[in-house]
């Protein structure tokens, strides 16, 4: 099993784009790409020009693959252009069931312009696609974030790899993993490398809580615990706050306590995240100080 970031926000982009490739298939989860907001310290224009040069690559990884996989239908999750599917076998979230208004008006847009020019289209939920000794399998629908939010649902994907015994599970937007049972979910299925959104705290105040940080705290240190992961993948929403080793303090200290190999997908590549590079040459945007969270100062 080989695994590439196509794109991500430790690379600078909203993303979370993943290919995966086993001796039997070719397989591109989520290819999207939307450009970072005004608190990511990047000028307006070197963020643009990220998104030109990531969705270039979104294009190439899926033309090189025989599966693409989407999670939902959130534009850093999709791109509505026939160029990234023609000829492809899509595995796609079911647009008429646990789906939310504004997502099932773009999953209807996005099929009625591949209409005809794709291979084949499969729903996603919770159903499993064997290819020779590969399997993908989707998980049920899961919240993205909170219980009831208004945001919707989306699919968790796990490939397993017979050739290599090796299993990979990729979370998509639980918003890191807000609810105990999906925590336990994750646990349960046993991956061998782990890829996981983080906490979106550059919206703590308004549109997420402290509350809602704890739970992930929490729930990402009982995965820490609880599995034995070659590699642990936190990134896409984290990845958009300067601040995030400071606010996934108590994640990184039970990490090294444990032995956790613990990285950014930026950091997987052997790179630093822009986000931090960004924040040392240009400066601090909305968050000008800040300290450390503890579960004492939550």
């Amino acid at each position: 099993m080989r695994i590439r970031y196509i794109a991500c926000d430790s690379l600078g982009v909203k993303s979370m784009c993943t290919q995966v490739k086993t001796r039997d298939t070719v397989i591109t989860i989520d290819p999207g790409v939307s450009i970072e907001s005004a608190s990511f310290p990047l000028p307006e224009n070197k963020r643009k020009g990220l998104v030109r040069r990531y969705c270039k690559r979104v294009r190439r990884s899926c033309n090189k693959s025989e599966f693409i996989i989407i999670t939902h239908y959130h534009h850093d999750h999709y791109i509505p252009d026939i160029d990234f599917y023609k000829d492809k076998r899509l595995i796609v979230k079911d647009y008429n069931r646990n789906i939310n208004k504004s997502q099932r008006k773009r999953a209807y847009e996005l099929m009625e312009l591949i209409d005809g020019n794709v291979d084949s289209i499969a729903y996603a939920d919770n159903n499993t696609f064997v290819i020779d000794k590969t399997a993908i399998s989707i998980s049920e629908p899961l919240w993205h974030g909170n219980e009831k939010t208004r945001l919707g649902f989306v699919v968790m994907v796990e490939i397993v790899d017979e050739h290599k015994n090796k299993r990979l599970l990729y979370t998509s937007d639980l918003n890191g993993i807000y609810i105990e049972k999906y925590a336990d979910m994750i646990i349960n299925i046993e991956p061998d490398i782990l890829i996981m959104d983080g906490f979106p705290s550059y919206l703590l105040g308004y549109v997420v809580s402290y509350k809602n940080l704890k739970s992930a705290l929490k729930n990402t240190i009982k995965i820490l615990e609880n599995t034995n992961c070659e590699k642990y993948i936190i990134d896409h929403h984290l990845l958009r706050d300067y601040r995030y080793r400071e606010i996934y303090y108590e994640v990184y200290k039970r990490a090294e306590e444990l032995g956790r190999n613990v990285l950014t997908a930026a950091e997987e590549m052997g790179k630093r995240p822009v986000v931090v590079e960004a924040y040392e040459k240009y400066g601090p945007t909305k968050w000008n100080k800040w300290s450390r969270v503890t579960f004492k100062t939550i």
